[in-house]
């Protein structure tokens, strides 16, 4: 049987402009149909060099964190509940600035948790000792 020469057929190379087409209209899907969400702020002022301790500028609230995020409010050992009740209690009275001390054992979360609960239950001006 003789070979019948046939022509050899070439095939095409793959285009990839219809590709580059398909990923960014999946891109931009992505984009548009993800949601951002915003986090929450906490609000920290640098406080100022060389100011001294004095009865005028004493804090009226001292609150101490501990690391099993046990909370200390002017000395007395307290559960998260009943330290934002003593706060709340103390702040009727008259109290208007606190000072939160934490310790190395802290972690950093804990002390973001604990000034975002004390912004959102209190009105003291609150400054960070460490």
């Amino acid at each position: 049987m003789p070979l019948i020469d046939q022509p050899m057929v070439r095939r095409r190379r793959l285009s990839l402009t219809s590709l580059i087409d398909v990923i960014f209209l999946l891109l931009l899907f992505f984009m548009l149909s993800s949601t951002f969400t915003r986090f929450a702020e906490v609000d920290i002022v640098a406080g100022r060099a060389g100011q001294s301790m004095t009865t005028d500028n004493l804090p009226d609230v001292f609150i101490r964190l501990g690391k099993d995020g046990d909370w200390k409010i002017n000395g007395a050992a307290l559960s998260d509940a009943d330290a934002m009740q003593e706060i709340a209690r103390l702040e009727e009275a008259g109290a208007r600035t606190a000072v939160l001390v934490v310790r190395e054992e802290v972690s950093s979360q804990a002390l973001i948790d604990a000034l975002e609960t004390l912004a959102e239950n209190t009105d003291l001006a609150i400054a960070v000792a460490g």
